[in-house]
């Protein structure tokens, strides 16, 4: 179960993460991206977390982002960026920028 104090800690080190996604329209269908996104994030913290859900496909143009939230198992929530970094005919790697700041889970 992955807690408030550890998804902050995430800022710190999802900096460096990277995935890449092969689309045939050269965009990360918004499931695959979340589902690629979490997989990601629970590898870096060695917890499951509860969902990820982003508002759109991320676009495969370098520098194109799109917006995404982690949902912990205690309700936190914490913002996350998705950016592409870089594109390789219809591969698409993509960087995962955490918030500084989590959101306490709701009373």
């Amino acid at each position: 179960m992955i807690r408030t104090r550890s998804a902050a800690m995430l800022g710190v080190v999802a900096l460096a993460l990277a995935g890449c996604s092969v689309f045939g329209e050269k965009t990360v269908p918004r499931s695959e991206l979340e589902d690629g996104v979490r997989r990601l994030l629970e590898e870096q913290v060695g917890q499951p977390i509860d969902s990820v859900s982003c508002d759109d496909d991320l676009a495969g143009e370098v520098d194109a982002s799109v917006r995404c939230t982690l949902t912990a198992e205690d309700g936190s929530t914490i913002g996350l960026t998705v950016t592409a970094t870089d594109v390789d005919g219809n591969d698409v790697r993509y960087e995962v920028q955490v918030d500084e700041t989590a959101s306490p889970p709701a009373t």
